[in-house]
């Protein structure tokens, strides 16, 4: 009566063993996790370098800013720091008809300052003094080309 039992006949393994097609999913899911990590670190980098590069960019609202404490510089006669653009204020005229004139300038420059110029005077954009100023209306003068001339008379 010798019998072997089914646990003899086979001895017990120290670790059961792991289906092929599960350690083979698990390593897939692995890949996987890495590949979208390494995507993501990608994008975010990217992201990074734009926001760097347009840090340094030109800013329309300052260059505007510099313009008109140019040109209402060159008005009062006092002195010019360095020139915008390549070129400095023009002031012709006398008295109530002094004229402030200036050339290439940018277009999204050329807005915002004939805006703020508007305010304080007229303005005359490549040569066309509008009749209604509105942003619309300064945004279709001043893209007329590449660069703008803008007139200014004072108040």
């Amino acid at each position: 009566m010798n019998q072997q039992s089914s646990s003899t006949a086979h001895p017990p393994h120290p670790h059961p063993a792991h289906p092929a097609g599960k350690r083979r999913s698990s390593r897939r899911l692995r890949r996987l996790i890495v590949w979208e990590w390494a995507v993501v670190l990608a994008l975010l980098s990217g992201l990074g370098i734009t926001l760097v590069v347009m840090s340094h960019g030109p800013d329309p609202r300052r260059d505007a800013d510099a313009l008109v404490g140019q040109m209402k510089a060159a008005l009062a006669g006092r002195p010019l720091g360095d020139p915008l653009f390549g070129a400095y204020p023009v002031v012709s005229g006398a008295g109530t008809e002094t004229m402030v004139a200036m050339s290439r300038v940018p277009p999204k420059v050329c807005v915002l300052a004939a805006w703020d110029l508007y305010r304080i005077g007229a303005i005359s954009i490549n040569g066309v003094t509008p009749q209604r100023v509105s942003a619309a209306k300064l945004v279709e003068l001043c893209n007329d080309g590449e660069a703008a001339t803008i007139v200014w008379s004072p108040k």
